[in-house]
């Protein structure tokens, strides 16, 4: 009973009240992936558990992104319905991570249909975002769309600066208040958002991802061919600077931009190294914060996981890494 209360106590101390004044909310974030961004949840190896988001919330996170595979769900023809199991589904979600303080970041995830024909799969994505954004008009302000995740192949550039242009127009008729998300082409890469024309909102975030070196935190992926070989390191002077100068220009370029800037995804693989994978990851948090960015973790329990499933327990250097808590060093170290 006490304990209970306790949770109670605590968690209901953390849920914030969302007006249309509210800071964005996603300062220490941690990314759902390979569940609703899947074909079928569970395909690639991981459910969106309510315990998760238990856990989540009890760790110190303050919300969760969670990728989603809209278009997999939708029709493919005018007027390009979205599945109603699937919504309700995704309201399941976002109810059970907001009974535990947490904002919910609703991401559109892996549209490789319109990254290769951005001219024809448009309509199709507008009319998709439509329908999020009328379903949830009137959700708490915890609720933050991210308009699209990883623009790249043909949907750069112009492309891309027309088809955001008009998402964001399509969301905003609905949902004049609510934060957005939005970053630039060739994967949300740093570049790519230097060339992004911004639409003038102050309730806009933009966003970019931070994997570098590539070769270091993707090494052994499983996923595509041709991934870099296990065993780069990471750590030094130069690995440091180079990291160092890359959130400073993050952060120029937000000045510039006027809006403020959120790392919405970094990890790395857990084929690399625990103490070089540990450092890299708390190094990226602390430039991150340093820089006044606010930030999300990749991923949760899959193939960057901070979490264990086997284990049903934290990763302990990563979980320390991100929160600097040095009071569970006597934990066990990895999965």
């Amino acid at each position: 009973m006490l304990l209970t209360f306790a949770l109670f106590f605590y968690l209901g101390s953390r849920v914030p009240v969302y007006g249309q004044n509210q800071p964005f909310a996603a300062k220490k974030c941690v990314n759902l992936a390979n569940a609703l961004n899947a074909p079928k949840e569970g395909e690639w190896g991981y459910v969106i558990r309510e315990a998760d988001l238990q856990r989540i919330a009890l760790a110190g996170f303050d919300s969760v992104r969670v990728l989603i595979a809209w278009h997999q769900h939708a029709q493919a023809t005018a007027p390009f319905t979205i599945d109603p199991t699937f919504f309700a589904r995704i309201d399941e979600v976002v109810d059970q991570a907001s009974r535990y303080g947490l904002a919910v970041i609703l991401d559109f995830h892996d549209y490789e249909d319109l990254f290769a024909n951005p001219a024809s799969e448009a309509p199709r994505a507008i009319a998709i975002w439509d329908q999020i954004a009328r379903h949830y008009a009137n959700a708490p302000n915890s609720i933050i769309f991210e308009l699209l995740n990883e623009p790249q192949e043909n949907l750069q550039g112009a492309q891309w600066q027309i088809v955001a242009d008009a998402l964001y127009a399509k969301v905003r008729q609905s949902n004049p208040q609510r934060w957005l998300i939005m970053g630039g082409d060739n994967w949300n890469s740093l570049d790519g958002l230097a060339r992004f024309n911004a639409p003038k909102d102050p309730r806009l975030m933009l966003t970019f991802h931070y994997y570098d070196p590539f070769k270091f935190t993707h090494q052994g992926a499983t996923w595509f061919e041709g991934a870099p070989k296990v065993g780069k390191p990471w750590g030094s002077r130069k690995d440091r600077q180079y990291m160092d100068d890359e959130f400073k220009r993050a952060a120029t370029m937000a000045r510039a931009s006027g809006h403020p800037l959120w790392l919405g995804e970094f990890g790395a693989t857990k084929a690399t190294d625990m103490t070089d994978r540990a450092a890299w990851t708390r190094a990226v948090r602390r430039a991150a914060e340093a820089n006044g960015m606010g930030w999300c973790a990749f991923d949760f329990a899959t193939e960057f996981g901070i979490y264990s499933r086997k284990r049903e327990n934290w990763v302990w250097p990563l979980r320390r890494a991100l929160f600097d808590q040095s009071a569970l060093a006597l934990r066990p170290e990895a999965e």
